[in-house]
């Protein structure tokens, strides 16, 4: 019952009194279970102090025990325990004939996965194919069998898909397939440019490499500067670089603003549309020095930065302040990825075009001439303003002066080499 029950004029004194005789009650039991919580609570706190163990004052070590394996070894005994290989000592019956059988068939077994001496290579294969596919198609359109296909290696798609294909790709567009013997591995070259779901496969040796490109003797001639060839372009390190991948909307400002940073710009060219002036996507930088076209080549140089020892205080300028370098990447222009090489030096240009290098080479040229024509390009060479005198301004010449024949013999005549016949022949009706 509420006070306000009791307060009442209708609540008797006898039900009074059992109220208040419950409500002693209640309070007994809640003392008794706060008491029984906290001997628990204690009891569990009494429970987790545990006693340290003390350590023994001396570690005894018994010289006596073989060494412990390394982890190396450990992983190869664990490996021979799985794996028991009966010797031939322990077993005695290894010679008769059902374990020598037993024995060139585990052989034969293990020699299926391996590669074999006679393989091939299967080129532009269809995305549809898998290795049985390609087993059954080698079975059925040439004379071998599937026990001569000792093992098929097909390398799965390691790039995710393009979202729009309608068919997800099984495989990276080839496979090499080895064989038993030399006979079955021609026959499957011999099906080369078959088609196979619509695609001509190109088959060849495996061991032919013909057509693909040479890999660097040293690795080190990949990096700029350290065997004195840069790996990109393949021409040696000069002022001159050459940019490639521009933004059409690129100015010579822009090129000069931005491989600024690598170091001083002595001169930049551009290739530009005739009709709009607009940049072709493409263009030569020359730098002062050689430095700065290879910080420009390899796309990042360090900008040093200043700061100030124990920044926030007013004290600061008396403090000493710390110089940090922080890689700055010149690689990207307007959002682009930029090509950047050597160029060809302009002045092993200049003797490619002009110099002694490029003589003309013509077959079936008598030997004095050809002297002619090489003694004629080195005095151009040597002295160019000699090309120049014919077109100096002459005065009137009377015709009636001039030798007969002399017209003919100053004409340019053109190379006495000997052409090969093309089975042409002019008729007349």
């Amino acid at each position: 019952m509420s006070r306000a029950e009791l307060a009442s004029p209708e609540a008797t004194p006898d039900s009074r009194k059992e109220e208040r005789r419950k409500s002693k009650k209640i309070k007994s039991n809640d003392s008794a279970f706060a008491a029984q919580t906290q001997e628990e609570k204690a009891d569990k706190k009494a429970s987790k102090k545990r006693k340290r163990e003390a350590l023994p004052d001396e570690i005894e070590v018994d010289v006596t025990l073989p060494e412990p394996l390394s982890k190396k070894e450990a992983r190869k005994a664990k490996k021979a325990k799985s794996n028991p290989k009966s010797s031939k000592e322990d077993d005695p019956n290894a010679d008769t004939p059902a374990a020598k059988a037993e024995t060139t068939q585990d052989d034969s077994e293990k020699k299926a996965g391996q590669r074999s001496e006679f393989g091939a290579w299967i080129g532009n294969l269809p995305w549809s194919a898998t290795k049985d596919t390609l087993r059954s198609f080698l079975t059925e359109n040439a004379d071998i069998s599937s026990d001569h296909i000792t093992r098929i290696h097909m390398p799965p798609p390691t790039k995710p898909a393009n979202p729009n294909w309608t068919r997800k790709p099984l495989n990276k567009g080839f496979a090499y397939v080895d064989f038993s013997n030399q006979l079955a591995m021609y026959s499957a070259i011999a099906l080369t440019e078959t088609t196979m779901d619509g695609r001509p496969l190109l088959i060849k040796n495996a061991k032919s490499f013909d057509g693909r490109p040479e890999k660097p003797k040293d690795e080190a001639s990949a990096d700029t500067g350290k065997s004195g060839k840069s790996g990109k372009g393949g021409h040696p390190p000069n002022k001159r670089i050459f940019v490639g991948n521009l933004a059409f909307d690129v100015s010579k400002e822009d090129l000069e603003q931005h491989f600024g940073q690598c170091g001083e710009v002595a001169d930049v060219h551009m290739a530009t549309f005739e009709d709009s002036g607009k940049c072709k996507g493409y263009a030569w930088v020359t730098f002062e020095d050689v430095e700065a076209a290879t910080s420009a080549v390899k796309g990042f140089i360090y900008k040093e930065e200043v700061k100030a020892a124990g920044a926030g205080s007013s004290d600061d300028e008396g403090k000493a302040h710390k110089k940090s370098k922080r890689k700055w990447m010149v690689n990207r222009l307007f959002g682009r990825d930029l090509r950047c090489e050597f160029a060809e030096d302009s002045t092993v240009r200049y003797n490619k075009r002009y110099g002694k290098e490029k003589t003309a080479e013509m077959d079936g040229v008598h030997p004095e001439r050809m002297k002619k024509i090489q003694d004629d390009e080195s005095a151009q060479s040597t002295y160019p303003q000699r090309q120049f005198r014919d077109k100096r301004p002459r005065g009137k010449v009377d015709p009636r002066t001039i030798k007969s024949g002399a017209a003919h013999t100053s004409a340019p005549r053109a190379p006495q080499g000997i052409v090969k016949a093309e089975g042409k022949k002019i008729t007349f009706d």
